[in-house]
């Protein structure tokens, strides 16, 4: 009779360390299923935030270019209507000076619209990279932790 009280002792005592075995495993697994998918939920997020900027920056582009087209051409329907001017050769003089003008000022406008929205996704690559960085080291504290 001792030897069965013993016997079922040791088959439950195993069996109860076999699920105990298996729900820790269960645990530790689905702790890196959710750890892949929030990785992968950051990265997701990274490129839909990196798309969008750049189609902002496409669209700032274009904005700034049709208005330096539209102002260009008012300066020059402003200049041909101007009854001050006295001459032809004055009135083309006047024509160069101000597209002149106008190109410079209008490839200032561009350079300081390209280093800004560079400055943009600098930024938004330094606080993806800031983001990634945490996110791994929260992981690692969590796989760490499950392990023991």
């Amino acid at each position: 009779l001792m030897d069965l009280i013993n016997e079922q002792n040791l088959e439950w005592t195993q069996l109860v360390q076999r699920q105990l075995n298996e729900l820790h495993t269960l645990r530790r697994q689905h702790t890196k299923e959710q750890c892949d998918l929030l990785r992968d939920l950051l990265s997701d997020t990274h490129k839909t935030q990196s798309k969008e900027i750049n189609d902002r920056h496409s669209r700032e582009k274009k904005d700034l270019e049709l208005s330096q087209v539209r102002q260009n051409i008012e300066d020059s329907k402003k200049l041909e209507a101007d009854k001050s001017v006295r001459s032809k050769a004055d009135l083309e003089r006047r024509v160069r000076e101000l597209k002149s003008n106008n190109t410079k000022k209008f490839l200032e406008e561009r350079k300081r619209l390209g280093f800004k929205q560079q400055r943009e996704l600098d930024n938004l690559t330094k606080s993806h990279d800031q983001q990634q960085t945490i996110l791994g080291s929260e992981i690692d504290k969590v796989c760490i932790f499950k392990t023991y």
